[in-house]
């Protein structure tokens, strides 16, 4: 005889509200694993479209905000932050900017906490029948300004699309099938120095447009992504310069597929701060999207910052490069032909990077600045694909990745020591475009590693 027991309404009630409490805690851990693989705060300030469009209309000022704490992220509003983070613009620094806009006759569009230099900055624009050099002339003798400059403009370092160059092969030693049309990686003995490190471990930040971290030669390599431009996650994948510069740093060799990256076992950091209007265009960046970069990039404790771009002399980003390099951050930056664009390379303590084709690199008439090849180089561009490319973001990439080599082996070297071991590693080159001179990885690795010995 079988006995059918009901249940009560108040025990279904039960049951409903623990599926409830469970599906909140796995959609919870969801959002934090997701979290974590993306992006160590909340979302970061987007750019808004008139910034891009108009950037002659805005300005940038810092005042000081010495409060204690550490931001979840940099980004903020001018109507407010959207985070739990203990660090906020103090009363003193609000009240401050709130007199200098209504002094001034400035609109906020835009603010955020800079931690690093206790500093909170504000992206004004300016009132209509003025300039913005004569606005910043008045701020700059306000004593209450720490920083005031337009919002400067940069863009990435020549890359252009190259056509596919005259099979020229190379032995390789890796079983990646383009491999052997790598000339760069066999100039910076790539594959040699593979023996002594791939820079595990090692965090690399790149500050550029958006990368396809969905590339096969790029999987599992970025586990921090943030996108200072827009929501547009698409765009963010499907970025050229990005790409090329993610894939000559980081692409994963001996898989079977595309390239050999120069330290394939890095933690890459792919902050997009610039943005293309195609795929054939430089990208193009501001001091407002490269300082939320640099910031985070130090918040998320990034080891290698890689700067593929130039542009003019500023303030705020000098500021934060001379911060990142007091931290023990190696810089690496793009030597641009414009003697007007001296950001990142004409820094103190930045290793500037050039390409090693140009006619003057094979004589060593620039002193002090770095080479690797940087002409008809094959890298990613997105969507899976492979293509020939030039310019001196490429070169500058390399030598980001020759730097996470040796700091995989001793995290210790300083830039000061980091640049004798790579100048001393240089070596000259004769190839069918003539003569050159590039970095050795393997020879700078040989100075670190014990035992170490290189055929080349």
């Amino acid at each position: 005889m079988s006995v059918s027991r009901s249940r009560s309404p108040l025990t279904d009630l039960t049951h409903a509200m623990w599926r409830v409490v469970v599906a909140a805690a796995l959609a919870i851990a969801a959002l934090v694993l997701c979290g974590a693989a993306t992006a160590a705060g909340p979302a970061p300030v987007l750019t808004p479209p008139e910034v891009r469009s108009a950037p002659a209309q805005f300005i940038v000022v810092a005042v000081a905000n010495p409060v204690a704490g550490r931001p979840a992220a940099v980004g903020g509003t001018a109507h407010g932050y959207g985070s739990s983070s203990s660090y906020r613009v103090s009363a003193t620094a609000s009240s401050t900017l709130r007199d200098l806009a209504r002094q001034y006759s400035l609109t906020p569009v835009s603010e955020w906490p800079i931690e690093q230099l206790k500093m909170h900055c504000v992206l004004f624009r300016i009132p209509p029948g003025t300039t913005r050099e004569a606005m910043v002339e008045k701020l700059k003798a306000d004593k209450r300004v720490l920083i005031v400059q337009p919002l400067n403009e940069f863009e990435s370092a020549a890359t252009v699309p190259s056509p596919p160059p005259a099979p020229v092969t190379v032995q390789s030693g890796a079983d990646d099938p383009y491999a052997r049309l790598q000339s760069n990686v066999s100039a910076l003995d790539v594959v040699e120095a593979h023996n002594f490190s791939r820079g595990a471990g090692v965090r690399v930040a790149i500050i550029d447009t958006g990368v396809d971290t969905h590339h096969p030669d790029l999987a599992g390599r970025a586990f921090v992504t943030r996108n200072f431009i827009d929501n547009d996650e698409v765009s963010f994948r499907s970025d050229r310069h990005g790409t090329q510069v993610a894939g000559l740093i980081a692409a994963t060799s001996n898989n079977g597929i595309g390239i050999v990256g120069v330290a394939p076992d890095v933690k890459l950091m792919a902050y997009k701060a610039c943005w293309q209007a195609s795929a054939n265009t430089a990208g193009r960046c501001n001091s407002f999207t490269i300082a939320q970069a640099i910031a985070d990039a130090l918040a998320d404790k990034a080891q290698v910052i890689n700067l593929s771009l130039v542009g003019p002399s500023d303030p705020l980003l000098e500021a934060l490069v001379a911060r990142a390099t007091e931290m023990g951050v190696i810089v690496v930056g793009a030597v641009s032909d414009d003697p007007r664009l001296g950001f990142p390379a004409k820094l103190p303590r930045v290793l500037p990077v050039t390409e090693a084709e140009k006619s003057h690199a094979a004589t060593g008439d620039d002193d002090g600045i770095l080479r690797a090849p940087a002409r008809d180089i094959v890298t990613l561009v997105p969507n899976g694909h492979y293509d020939f490319a030039s310019g001196s973001s490429l070169a500058t990439a390399q030598i980001s990745g020759v730097v996470a080599l040796l700091l995989a082996r001793n995290q210790k070297i300083g830039i000061t020591r980091m640049r004798e071991l790579l100048e001393q590693s240089t070596e000259k080159h004769d190839t069918t475009r003539g003569p050159f001179l590039s970095v050795n990885a393997c020879a700078a690795l040989a100075q670190v590693v014990r035992g170490a010995s290189c055929a080349q």
